[in-house]
């Protein structure tokens, strides 16, 4: 075992409470020896490391020069010189510790040692003290220290708690801007109590019928009694006007269908002509008509196209009870392939108890006759961070030759073939994650995204 000394060569520089004797000292380093060879000619203890580079230039004895030099170990010695005294190398910054030199490295190296030995900093913030400082630095001031949020309750190190945690903290009391009565409200309940904060000023709600006047929210009941007849007289004002507006579209719709009636009729007596502009013209009004019907069923049917967001709430009892949640059916875009989107909270396959499964279902749609079969297309689909618009969880799901033909194939019978998708969705880790930043589960809610590239 080395022991601690200011030198990684030769003999021992450590202070000793006494001077050693003569005989244990090194006839070339002039120090205790470290590991000391006896030489067979003079009787002279050397260090071997001395020794060592002694003798790569001159094979004689370094003390008495004769030739034939020989040198052994000599334990004796280096029982000896371990069992001296020495003063702790820390001596000069407090240390009163004295003891045999064999035990300064368990004095020094111990982390219940020297309490004078300069160390580093356990969290790794690069500054370096002395052991009996170390404690107090390492739990109450070091910035790297691990801290909890006392409101939100989650771990971080002191600095970024501090800056930008506290600065996104969404359960960090702030006082009321209006400075009402309710003195501090939690920053994730900010904007609903500012709807009710009795001292936050509001407009009249007549304003889209013509009253412009503000007030502070309290005085708001007042407001409306004292204008009771003025917004009585503007409501019946708006009113008028609106019914004349919606007798001018009726009108307008009128006309529009009997053009679109006429149009249609020009069309079926012009399909008999050969004229190769009037049939491309008679093709594209057609296939415009079919659009506008379509998109008009779509909207009357309260489906929607790509890209689509939808929400599951209570999703925590959805998960204890393993509740199978699907979508209201959408479309992959315009005239496209009806699906839904199906999601195992409790994950399936492979990923069950580990994962959020999603999977796309295809779906008897109403152009299915003007669509190509298997489907071939790919789609993104997000967990949206309920907190910032960017780190949203992305996957992609791509319908290629690797699909089967129950999940990519045309829906003859039922309203669902097989699902695709992936069993490891997006982890549990990931999921409950809540970083300053990102949070996908809020308020037992979480929102996802399909779009289609």
């Amino acid at each position: 075992m080395a022991i601690a000394t200011s030198s990684t060569s030769g003999g021992y520089e450590n202070k000793f409470v006494n001077v050693p004797p003569d005989t244990l000292v090194c006839k070339l380093c002039i120090h205790p020896c470290r590991d000391p060879y006896l030489s067979g000619c003079c009787g002279h203890n050397f260090c071997k490391s001395c020794l060592d580079i002694a003798m790569r230039t001159d094979t004689t004895c370094p003390f008495c020069r004769i030739n034939v030099f020989t040198t052994f170990p000599n334990k004796l010695s280096d029982r000896e010189i371990r069992s001296l005294h020495v003063m702790c190398t820390n001596k000069e910054s407090g240390c009163e510790w004295q003891g045999e030199l064999n035990d300064i490295n368990n004095h020094l190296g111990n982390s219940d040692g020297c309490q004078f030995e300069d160390v580093k900093c356990s969290n790794e913030c690069g500054k370096e003290l002395q052991r009996q400082y170390l404690t107090s630095h390492v739990e109450t001031e070091c910035p790297y220290r691990k801290v909890d949020c006392q409101y939100c309750h989650i771990t971080g190190e002191h600095q970024f708690m501090e800056g930008e945690h506290k600065e996104q903290c969404p359960k960090l009391p702030l006082p009321c801007p209006n400075k009402c009565e309710v003195g501090s409200v939690p920053r994730e309940d900010m904007e609903a109590h500012r709807k009710e904060c009795p001292l936050e000023i509001v407009q009249c709600e007549y304003q889209n019928v013509g009253c412009e006047e503000w007030m502070i929210h309290k005085r708001k009941r007042e407001h409306d009694q004292e204008k009771m007849e003025e917004h009585l007289s503007l409501t019946k004002r708006r009113l008028t006007d609106t019914q004349q507006e919606l007798a001018d579209t009726k009108s307008q719709l009128s006309n529009a269908v009997e053009l679109m009636n006429a149009l249609m009729v020009t069309l079926h007596q012009a399909t008999g002509q050969t004229s190769p502009r009037n049939a491309a013209a008679t093709v594209s009004v057609a296939q415009w008509w079919v659009r506008l019907t379509a998109l008009t069923t779509m909207f009357n049917s309260g489906d929607q196209a790509c890209p689509v967001t939808m929400n599951i709430t209570e999703f925590t009892r959805k998960k204890e009870k393993s509740v199978t949640w699907y979508s209201n059916s959408f479309f992959t875009h315009d005239m496209g392939y009806k699906v839904c989107l199906k999601v195992c909270a409790t994950g399936n396959g492979d990923g069950k108890g580990t994962h959020m499964s999603v999977f796309l279902y295809l779906m008897k749609g109403p152009h299915d006759d003007e669509l190509t079969w298997p489907l071939r297309e790919t789609f993104e689909v997000k967990v949206l961070n309920q907190i910032s618009d960017c780190e949203h969880y992305l996957v992609t799901l791509v319908y290629d030759d690797k699909c089967k033909d129950d999940t990519a194939g045309r829906v003859i019978d039922g309203d669902r073939s097989r699902g695709w998708g992936h069993h490891k969705f997006i982890s549990n880790e990931d999921l409950y994650k809540v970083t300053p930043t990102c949070q996908y589960l809020k308020d037992d809610c979480i929102f996802l995204q399909v779009s289609k590239l």
